[in-house]
């Protein structure tokens, strides 16, 4: 049976330090870019880290300013809803938020859609209720209860005119209970 070998043949580059013939196991930069790199023995990489100034040659405002730079990641910035994405560009917005109300893809301001008119019986029940739309269940169901404690006829003493407040009521809940779990 025939086994292979699992040694790699190691390539070692010589250390890029004058006059030394140990391997340059270890990279270090040659300048600020960070493209180009030395390779050096481990002795000779300690030596050139400990003397190596990654702001040498800089004055104090380029300091300042890459100092600047690094709070922001080295990225640019903008004030808020002063530029960002250009007007040209492609964006997934699947919840369509440049086009509903906001900045569109030609950089001006779209206003809201206009309100989709309720039918009558639904903005009807809303005003018994005394809510609004966009409605969650959780908003009617509490609304319900405020106002069925308010009119109910046990607790107003069996007066008529709460007990017909309290029926109207009580439509109204149920025909938007209905509509809300319906959509």
């Amino acid at each position: 049976m025939r086994t292979k070998s699992k040694s790699k043949a190691k390539t070692t580059r010589p250390c890029d330090y004058p006059g030394c013939d140990g391997a340059g196991e270890y990279r270090a930069p040659k300048d600020r870019t960070l493209r180009d790199y030395y390779w050096f023995c481990l002795k000779h990489v300690k030596e050139y880290n400990k003397n190596w100034d990654f702001l040498k040659g800089l004055s104090a405002d380029e300091i300042e300013e890459h100092l600047q730079n690094d709070t922001k990641w080295q990225r640019p910035t903008w004030k808020l809803g002063h530029g960002g994405i250009p007007p040209h560009a492609s964006v997934h917005d699947p919840l369509h938020i440049r086009s509903a109300g906001g900045l569109g893809m030609d950089g001006k301001y779209n206003p809201p859609p206009k309100a989709v008119p309720l039918e009558k019986k639904t903005r009807a029940a809303l005003d018994v209720m005394g809510l609004n739309m966009p409605l969650t269940l959780t908003t009617l169901k509490k609304q319900f209860k405020k106002m069925a404690k308010e009119c109910h006829p046990d607790l107003n003493k069996g007066d008529r005119e709460s007990e017909r407040r309290f029926k109207k009521l009580n439509e109204a809940y149920h025909y938007l209970l209905e509509k809300l779990t319906l959509s």
